[in-house]
């Protein structure tokens, strides 16, 4: 019975993210393509996140339980995927953003929610959630292959129309999983939130800065990769396809390699590696290198990535009191949203006048600063003592 429920979550992952991949990865070269200036993109890409920092507290509220957060994300994926279509038959910057805003206002808390539905499952049924997300990695690697070449030889128009149906797809499947039935669960008494110490925790603070800097920088070079390699670098979509395709299976390869060895590395090395992998990535960015050395270098962001998504809650949860893990998360997540929502806005004000590669040499500087305040001010790891 379990195990039926369980391959239920596996194909909710997969078919969600298979979607997922067929239209955020080519938005960005599809808005370029339509004649849209790199100013403007740097707009219409610092929307979601920054909207995010409004929505995700107001959402966060409304999904109080398990059985509220099945129905919300039946909503969610349904509203996305008709406002995915929409896009496509929208001309003009502001139609553009205006979809843009319902899409990030409606549906930018979908991921942390569904995580958050299938966490309560695993934890309830004593399954391991890294053996379920893997499978919207291993969507990402097919679809984003897929994807490219559906993007060159049918047009986004057709592509985009594909994410919106999968995303429908996946609103039956939330239907078709049951609700969690936590009636029998023995209730343990919980302590309450101490905001007063995760304030006063400084820990939490140099991780803060490590990650929103680190991350975000991170972040903030992806979202641009695409118009990069594909505008300025001469790579067809079919070839953008692929190389999307390569490093997520390297980070599927990575994720599922800390998820049986990753334990036996200490939360710091494991982030001094990921660290380092985003640096040198971007450093080779900004060289005069072959395309073929930017393909190959590419393949660093699939190390990286997949070691964060490994070690980021499991860090933060060594930091903080348990009490105060899901605050914590909140509060580094509304940070790294301004910071990408801004960085992303000025990105595209930048790039018209000063081009790619020296955007990546100054986002590679933020992550070297980042990654040396991490070497310094390395944040401990808590004892039952301390925060």
């Amino acid at each position: 019975m379990v195990y039926n429920e369980t391959l239920k979550f596996k194909i909710f992952y997969f078919v969600r993210f298979f979607g997922d991949a067929f239209f955020y990865p080519f938005m960005s070269i599809y808005f370029i393509s339509k004649g849209m200036s790199d100013s403007n993109l740097g707009i219409i890409l610092a929307i979601t996140p920054i909207t995010t920092v409004f929505v995700n507290p107001l959402w966060n509220y409304l999904v109080k339980d398990s059985k509220i957060s099945r129905y919300v994300l039946q909503v969610m994926t349904l509203i996305e995927g008709i406002l995915i279509i929409f896009i496509t038959r929208v001309t003009g910057f502001e139609l553009i953003a205006l979809l843009t805003g319902l899409i990030a206002f409606f549906c930018s808390p979908y991921v942390s929610i569904q995580d958050g539905f299938t966490a309560t499952y695993c934890n309830k049924n004593k399954i391991e959630y890294s053996s379920i997300r893997i499978y919207a990695s291993i969507a990402y690697v097919l679809a984003t292959l897929i994807a490219g070449y559906l993007g060159s030889l049918v047009g986004y128009d057709l592509l985009f129309l594909f994410a919106g149906i999968f995303f429908g797809i996946t609103a039956l499947i939330t239907v078709w999983i049951k609700p969690i039935d936590l009636k029998n669960d023995r209730v343990e008494i919980t302590k309450k939130r101490d905001l007063k110490s995760l304030l006063k925790n400084v820990n939490f603070y140099k991780y803060l800065f490590f990650y929103v800097l680190v991350i975000g920088s991170v972040r903030i070079g992806d979202s641009f990769f695409g118009v990069y390699i594909t505008r300025d670098l001469g790579l067809t979509s079919i070839g953008y396809g692929w190389v999307y395709s390569a490093f997520v299976l390297v980070e599927v390869i990575v994720l599922r390699y800390m998820s049986i060895k990753g334990n036996t590395f200490s939360e710091k090395n494991l982030m001094i590696i990921a660290s380092l992998s985003f640096i040198v990535r971007f450093i080779i960015y900004f060289l005069p290198v072959p395309l073929e050395i930017i393909i190959i270098s590419t393949m660093l962001r699939g190390l990286g990535w997949g070691i964060v998504l490994f070690v980021h809650i499991k860090y933060i949860i060594n930091i903080v009191k348990v009490e105060n893990v899901t605050t914590a998360i909140l509060i580094v997540t509304l940070l790294f949203s301004i910071f990408t929502g801004v960085g992303n806005w000025i990105t595209g004000l930048f790039v018209k006048e000063n081009g790619y590669p020296l955007l990546y040499l100054i986002l590679a500087g933020l992550i070297t600063l980042g990654f040396t305040s991490f070497l310094i001010f390395t944040p401990k790891i808590r004892s039952t003592e301390i925060n």
